[in-house]
């Protein structure tokens, strides 16, 4: 399946973020970042989803030459009214700065929760309040 996804690439000309779970059923590091080089070299960006929802491990983001973290729908839901998360998200969008990596906070539902992540600094936003989702693509 890499191969195919590679061939396809290579072929094509395609622009795609893949996103990739980062857990801890990550095997082999050197496999995943061995990826990540080759899909990068035609272009790709590479997104880790679901980031601080468990077992975010900062070290591995060193690893791995990701282009986004996805901040975990958990701490962005009510982020305009718990003071832990925000401290959390914060933490996670310094930690991205310094390392060139653009953050995007999922499930922004509401205007309060979307000026609360702009405010946080977070580069992106994605959920209801930004569009719900189309069976087709827009462009």
């Amino acid at each position: 399946m890499v191969n195919e996804i590679v061939h396809r690439l290579r072929d094509n000309n395609c622009k795609i973020t893949f996103e990739i779970l980062e857990s801890e059923g990550i095997e082999n590091y050197e496999d995943v970042s061995g990826f990540i080089k080759e899909v990068k070299s035609y272009g790709s960006k590479i997104a880790i989803d679901d980031f601080g929802s468990g077992y975010s491990n900062f070290a591995h983001m060193l690893k791995l030459d990701v282009d986004y973290l996805k901040i975990d729908s958990s701490l962005i839901k009510n982020i305009h009214q718990d003071k832990n998360s925000q401290i959390i998200v914060q933490t996670i969008v310094g930690f991205a700065k310094k390392l060139g990596i653009k953050t995007i906070a999922e499930f922004v539902h509401n205007r309060e929760v979307f000026e609360k992540v702009r405010e946080l600094g977070v580069d992106y936003s994605q959920g209801y309040y930004i569009g719900e989702p189309k069976p087709e693509i827009v462009m």
